[in-house]
């Protein structure tokens, strides 16, 4: 299978790119100084598999949808506690210190909204920015020096920092339009992917990325129906005592309702997190 494949309309990502950076500094001179907020969470239970979560919450993301889905995966699993974590001001290093498993899908924007704690709000505010060098530095070294396991999903790719970037070992190419994506060209040696067939995801942004290393390995490649883009879609590789996912569909509830990607899911879990892949109990036989 080829590591990635030469992708057309470049200068889209490179004029993109520049539009959401002159939006990102626009943004960020008009944005209210918001202070950061430390969240104390309770100390792990005995057996406790830790998975912190952050998806969704700015302007083009739903960030009910995908929870909502994760916790219905991951129901069954005895001693899974999943916290996520819905205002960017809370997404700390001290938060990562105790997790085993990061699932992320945010891009590199601010929260559009800063939640007032007491539910009341007589103006709009803006949040704060999730990838922050202190995060995405507190990310690496949980990553490699403690083997936390990281699922990065869909626009975490997109996060505009570039260490992020570089540890995820792709250079991002921005989506076109939300339309039809075929996932496809699945890595029938990999355990996430092997035995599962190509699917339809019925709407969906297809981002898109060039692989840096041919250490990295590709577990499937996308289509999107009306600009005929073909693109690296999903990968997988280990940095230090880590492993790291990163699966790029899952614009809405599109993807996370076919039943192939979530099974995606629940094996790249589990392979993160260097544990044997329990059978995916929505899987019909």
């Amino acid at each position: 299978m080829p590591l990635f494949r030469t992708l057309p309309k470049r200068g889209v990502f490179r004029s993109s790119a520049a539009a959401l950076a002159m939006a990102a500094a626009t943004n960020a001179g008009r944005a209210e100084a918001v202070p950061r907020t430390g969240a104390a969470l309770p100390p792990k239970a005995p057996g406790e598999t830790r998975v912190i979560a952050i998806m969704g919450g700015d302007y083009g993301h739903n960030a009910i949808t995908p929870e909502i889905h994760i916790r219905e995966l991951f129901s069954t699993l005895k001693n899974w506690r999943i916290i996520f974590v819905q205002s960017s001001r809370f997404f700390t290093p001290d938060i990562l210190a105790g997790a085993d498993l990061l699932i992320t899908s945010r891009h590199g924007g601010p929260d559009p909204v800063d939640w007032r704690p007491e539910g009341l709000a007589d103006s709009l505010r803006e949040g704060q920015i999730p990838w922050t060098d202190e995060n995405v530095n507190a990310i690496i070294r949980n990553v490699r020096d403690r083997g936390m396991a990281f699922l990065a999903l869909h626009c975490t790719l997109s996060s505009r920092n570039r260490a992020l970037e570089d540890f995820l070992d792709a250079e991002p190419v921005m989506h076109n339009e939300v339309q039809p994506v075929w996932v496809r060209d699945m890595n029938r040696e990999h355990p996430i992917t092997r035995g599962i067939g190509n699917f339809l995801v019925s709407l969906d942004e297809q981002f898109a990325a060039v692989i840096k290393s041919p250490e990295t390995v590709t577990l499937f490649e996308t289509t999107a129906v009306h600009d005929k883009r073909h693109a690296v879609g999903g990968w997988c590789l280990e940095r230090g005592k880590g492993r790291i996912v990163t699966l790029l569909p899952g614009h809405g509830q599109w993807a996370y309702r076919v039943p192939e990607y979530r099974e995606i899911l629940w094996r790249a879990a589990h392979w993160a997190l260097w544990r044997d892949i329990p059978p995916c109990p929505e899987r019909k036989s």
